[in-house]
This record gives structure tokens, sequence and C-alpha cells, in this order.
């Protein structure tokens, strides 16, 4: 039997975090089922919603974040798709690590699995931040997986250097991490800032300080690896990203990647779910459903 891994630095920590997913989900706003399946580096927790029989969308949360992050467009989503919103085999959140990946294939594979396991032979693919990553890593390990890529505010190296803000406002906590440091980290990344009854923020926060280590496995692309994605690609980013500059970010992406549709989303930082959900459901939807009737 594989000994189970923990990514919380203490049994405290993972209660913590896992009070504040619970309470998450009682807000979820659509029925949903959760799932655990099985894969070569442990047990992968997946929130389902959405018809049996409709076309399927794959979630991936940011870093520090779980898959409860979509609720504030998951009832769009989910009218049109069989969702799965997926807790990160390297983060908090309910998946169980045997393993961690440590490797772009590794990472791929983990999802390769997931799919298997949901006898998904092709899905469409959305990822916000370090989820942005590993949709792409994925879309690039496995093409004939991926219908389309949607892509929100990704942590992609090649799109840009960071910005002064994310220094300001990400790098202590990374050193110190803290309710405090916690809560400056959220007015750098959200327009709206911090509001103390945002479980968002404070799921983010409490995962952030209870994790083991903070900083994710994020290897650079190389610029052939885009220029070989042949699948649909939606790129949304805040006007006032802290990743990167946001117009640098569109104009690369939009010289290395062949088949993207791009936009600079007005009064959101890198939580676009969380500041303009209205706005990022509206062009996820019109991107997706040009082709929705392909299947």
């Amino acid at each position: 039997m594989k000994t189970e891994l923990s990514m919380y630095k203490n049994p405290d920590s993972k209660a913590r975090c896992m009070a504040v997913y619970e309470s998450a989900l009682a807000c979820w706003p659509v029925p949903y089922e959760q799932l655990d399946v099985s894969t070569r580096f442990g047990s992968t927790h997946v929130i389902a919603c959405g018809p049996d029989q409709a076309p399927p969308l794959m979630l991936l949360h940011g870093n520090w974040a779980t898959a409860t992050m979509w609720s504030s467009i998951i009832a769009e989503l989910s009218c049109e798709f069989r969702t799965y919103a997926i807790d990160q085999i390297d983060g908090v959140g309910k998946s169980i690590p045997t393993r961690i990946p440590t490797s772009r294939s590794e990472y791929a594979e983990w999802l390769l699995d997931v799919c298997d396991q949901l006898r998904l032979h092709q899905a469409d693919f959305m990822g916000l931040s370090y989820g942005g990553f590993l949709a792409t890593n994925f879309a690039l390990y496995a093409p004939g997986q991926v219908k389309r890529l949607v892509l929100l505010c990704p942590a992609i190296p090649n799109f840009g250097p960071p910005t002064s803000q994310w220094a300001i406002h990400g790098m202590p906590l990374i050193l110190f991490p803290s309710q405090w440091t916690g809560r400056w980290l959220i007015e750098g990344l959200s327009v709206k800032g911090y509001r103390f009854n945002d479980l968002e923020a404070n799921l983010l926060i409490a995962s952030a300080i209870g994790l083991r280590s903070r900083i994710p496995f994020r290897p650079v692309f190389t610029n052939e690896e885009f220029r070989d994605l042949k699948v649909p690609v939606c790129l949304l980013i805040g006007e006032r990203e802290v990743l990167y500059e946001a117009g640098l970010a569109v104009d690369r992406a939009q010289q290395l990647i062949p088949h993207i549709e791009t936009a600079i989303i007005p009064d959101a930082g890198h939580m676009l779910t969380t500041d303009q959900p209205e706005e990022v459901i509206k062009r996820v939807m019109m991107f997706l459903q040009k082709f929705i009737f392909q299947f």
C-alpha cells in the first residue's frame, strides 16, 4: 500500500483549509457530485456538475486555491457543459497524493490518468493562473485529448517578466506566511481587495499559510512549443495583472500561438473570476459556443 502524503504543514492547517472548503461547497450555486479518481500519483478529487451527456470541460484552479474557486462562474458553465473542477494533486484541497509529479511529463500523466478514469477521450480545458500552465502543458503533451484551451491570466513566464507589484504583494507571503501577508497578497491580486466574508480569498490565505511549500513547479515553455499548439486558444488577462504587463503578454501570445483569441478585461486583476465574473463568463462562452455542436 502506498503511503499518503500531506501537502499541509500540520493537521491544524489542514483542518482550517477543509473548514473553509466545506463552507465554499455549502454556497456552491448548482447541484454537484464529488468524485475521487485514482491516478498513479494518488487520489484526485473532482467536483462534477452539469448534464451527464453535455460536452466535458475540465477546470484547473490557480496556485494556493482549490476547485471551489470556480463558484462564481460554475452555474453558467454547467448549463452547457459537464464540468469537472479538479483539486490539483500538488496543492491543498481534497486530493490525496502518494507521490508528487516532478516534471512536465509527470504533471501531464497525472491529468491523463484523471481523464482516463473519467472516461473522457477529449475535452475542453480551462485554467486560471497556475492552472493555465498545467492546461497548456497538457495540451502540448497530449494534443488529441484537448479540444480547446481557455487561459485566464495564465502563470506562463514566456508572456513577460513579473511586475514590481507582484514582488511587493507576493513575496512577503512566500517569505513570511501569515494572515497579514495573505491579506496583503489579495490586495495586489484583486481590484476588489480583501473582504472579510470572501470565501475564495480566505481559502487562498489559509492554503498559502498551511502549505508545506508555496513555490509551484513551473518551467518555461519554448517558443517552438507554443507555435506547435494546434488547438484554438482563448486568452483573457485583467488590465491590472501583476504577473506581467497585460498588453505585453497579449502581444507576446499573439506572436507565439497560431490560433488564439485574446482580450484584456477592464477593471480586473489576477483574480479574474472574482473581479469580473460576468465579463469572463460572457467571453468564455462566446469562445466555446463557436464549436459546441462539433462534438
